[in-house]
């Protein structure tokens, strides 16, 4: 009897034990299923940010890239407008500067023209110049290019409008006003009305983008990898690129489009127009739009335009569109979860509570793996935020650059075109005519000019100007493709041994020679002064003796320009090992590069040393990097090509203001071989 109790005691137990294991592990099932779900909608959520994050970053970049482009294009306008050969309408000077205007905008212009104060197409120049040749002289005062900048006086641009050629095409356009009174061009806006009465209409000077261009020029904006479609539409609604070409020039509201959106989003269609809408009249955003079994995240940011008076000018909006299935593999994740879970239950009610101990213990390490991915989600959204600062400092440094690169590229240019045309109407009308149909008459200029010290003098000032800019101007392209080489990994060196002593007099030689030609005599603060007397003769080296020659011509130019007159010394000598070479680096305020392991075991180090203001402070950090510079001229792109060049030759290249206080150093080695 009593081991029949046992075995009944035994059995109430189980029945008892029974339902509370169910119990428990049903409900630990259901706080399992909920935090699988909740765990499920954080990374959907953090995936979600991502991809937004992703497509304002790419938005953001791409429309200040378009949105400095056409900022350019607007700049050569102004130039245009402003120059002297449009105050005397000479149409051959219009041409060159029309043609240079092209040549820098090709990327997204094809063509500028001058029409005159009656719409008459008198002059243009683009990629199809000579397929259109025929349309010169055409009448194309009816169309809004034209009108709009006569009657109000300001910046124009227009949307889509079909040529005369069919090629869709966008019209950005200024107008020509001559002052009644000086006959010089007016660069206050006309529409002021004191303004207006002093002013007279002479016409327009228009470049154009062609869609197809403009569709071209955004895409190769995007980034290789990013799964995205780009679209613009302008501030009247007006599809100016998509992705579907036949969509370009229709307005996105009008009754066609709008149609054409109810047949493919049947009743979504008001959910997507309220998203334009208010993309129209934001600045910037992100939204998401659900459509069927897929989200599509949407990002848009204003395209602006800055005024003659600062103001912004909003052309458009830019849209990138990323079509995903977040949602639905989030689901079906859940729906995996949920089968385990319920299987996982079914475990553990049929065994023991062992199990139940065992799924709690699983669960703890399913919680310690989220918990690391969400922390390599967020360390990621910290990248992320750390590249959208990056963006921001490169958007910056190329906004600094093309401001920097325009002006330099407009003094020497402006100065060369001036000096000209100068000499064409001061001296020697007839130099830009045919030399075959006026040689008595050029003779006789030239005779004029020689035989009047005055006329000799000034005469020669200009041709001098006009040499002096010109290299100025090729120094800048120079610098330029040097800099594009770079980046692209194609910049090349030709080494030879040679005396390292002979090249650096020959370069103090060059120098000496140059400022001295084009300063003023007896002006100290012209003259340059470079001390060099080598103690080691020859000292060889295995290098590029152009690429070396542009090293310091650039190292000594720098020196001349902030060493304020005083003499600038030069001084050479060997190292013997690597520690040497460490020694020599290591106490250097800014050093370019690290010494590394393989550094060659005879260097040869070159300081340049200037006693003028030095270096400040905020440059020196980013000193041998693009675009470093606080001076009122150069594009601080000389120091970066010089020390790309010094690591070509496997060498390094530092600075530092020297410990008196007065001027700085800067130095280089290279490797004896």
């Amino acid at each position: 009897m009593l081991h029949i109790a046992l075995r009944l005691l035994d059995y109430k137990n189980s029945i008892v034990i029974l339902p509370v294991v169910v119990i428990t592990s049903i409900i630990l099932g259901i706080v399992s299923f909920n935090y699988f779900t909740l765990t499920a909608n954080e990374v959907q959520e953090l995936a979600l940010n991502d991809l937004e994050t992703n497509s304002e970053i790419e938005v953001y970049s791409i429309s200040n890239m378009l949105s400095n482009s056409i900022f350019f294009v607007n700049s050569n306008l102004e130039r245009i407008i402003n120059s002297p050969s449009i105050i005397n309408w000479n149409i051959t000077g219009i041409d060159r500067l029309l043609t240079l205007s092209q040549n820098t905008t090709d990327q997204l212009t094809d063509g500028y023209y001058l029409l005159d104060k009656n719409g008459t197409l008198v002059t243009f120049t683009g990629k199809d110049r000579e397929q259109n040749s025929r349309y010169e002289g055409i009448n194309l005062s009816h169309r809004d290019y034209f009108q709009i900048p006569k009657r109000n006086g300001e910046l124009f641009i227009s949307t889509v409008i079909d040529s005369n050629d069919s090629v869709p095409r966008v019209y950005i356009s200024l107008p020509i006003a001559k002052n009644i009174q000086t006959g010089q061009t007016a660069s206050t806006e006309i529409n002021d009305i004191p303004f207006l009465n002093s002013t007279t209409f002479e016409g327009v000077i228009v470049a154009s983008v062609a869609a197809k261009t403009l569709g071209n020029f955004l895409e190769s904006q995007m980034h290789p990898k990013f799964n995205g479609d780009i679209g613009f539409i302008d501030r009247n609604g007006t599809i100016i690129y998509s992705s579907n070409q036949s969509f370009i020039g229709v307005n996105f509201f009008g009754n066609d489009f709008q149609s054409y959106m109810q047949s493919i989003l049947k009743d979504k269609e008001e959910g997507f127009n309220d998203i334009i809408n208010r993309a129209m009249n934001s600045e910037n955003g992100v939204e998401e739009f659900k459509f069927e079994n897929s989200t599509t995240t949407i990002a848009y940011q204003a395209v602006n335009v800055p005024n003659r008076d600062q103001s912004s000018n909003r052309i458009g909006t830019l849209f990138i569109t990323v079509p995903h299935t977040l949602s639905v593999e989030v689901i079906g994740l859940i729906d995996t979860l949920i089968i385990v879970n319920f299987f996982i239950i079914l475990v553990i009610a049929s065994i023991s509570l062992i199990v139940a101990i065992m799924l709690l213990r699983w669960n703890t390490i399913l919680k310690e793996n989220v918990s690391q991915k969400t922390s390599q989600l967020t360390e990621s959204i910290g990248k992320l935020e750390q590249a959208n600062e990056d963006l921001k400092t490169h958007d910056k440094l190329q906004k600094e650059f093309i401001n920097i690169a325009a002006h330099e590229l407009r003094t020497p240019t402006q100065a060369i075109s001036g000096n000209l045309e100068l000499i064409e109407m001061m001296y020697i009308p007839s130099i830009m005519q045919n030399p075959a149909d006026n040689t008595n008459e050029l003779r006789k200029e030239f005779e004029a000019v020689l035989e009047d010290e005055e006329k000799l003098r000034d005469f020669t000032k200009g041709l001098q100007s006009t040499y002096r800019n010109s290299q100025r101007l090729e120094k800048l392209v120079n610098d330029i493709l040097d800099t594009s080489r770079i980046e692209s990994n194609r910049l090349e060196i030709h080494k030879e041994r040679f005396n390292l002593n002979e090249k650096i007099q020959n370069v103090i030689k060059d120098i000496t020679k140059r400022s001295n030609d084009i300063g003023t005599p007896n002006d100290p603060e012209r003259q340059v002064n470079i001390f060099y007397q080598p103690k080691i003769d020859p000292i060889l080296v295995n290098a590029d003796k152009i690429r070396l020659f542009e090293v310091l011509s650039n190292l000594l130019n720098n020196a001349i320009k902030f060493s304020e007159g005083k003499p600038i010394d030069i001084t050479v000598e060997k190292v013997t090992n690597s520690k040497d070479s460490e020694k020599v680096t290591k106490n250097q305020s800014f050093i370019s590069s690290r010494i590394d392991d393989d550094t060659p075991s005879e260097m040869v180090v070159v300081s340049i040393i200037d006693h003028g203001k030095g270096i400040d402070k905020d440059i020196l950090p980013r000193l041998f990097t693009k675009f470093a510079t606080k001076s009122n001229q150069g594009t601080g792109l000389g120091l970066y090509i010089t020390r790309r060049i010094i690591e070509a030759h496997k060498g390094k290249i530092w600075a530092q203001n020297n410990k008196d206080g007065r001027g700085s150093t800067f130095s280089f080695n290279l490797p004896l071989e």
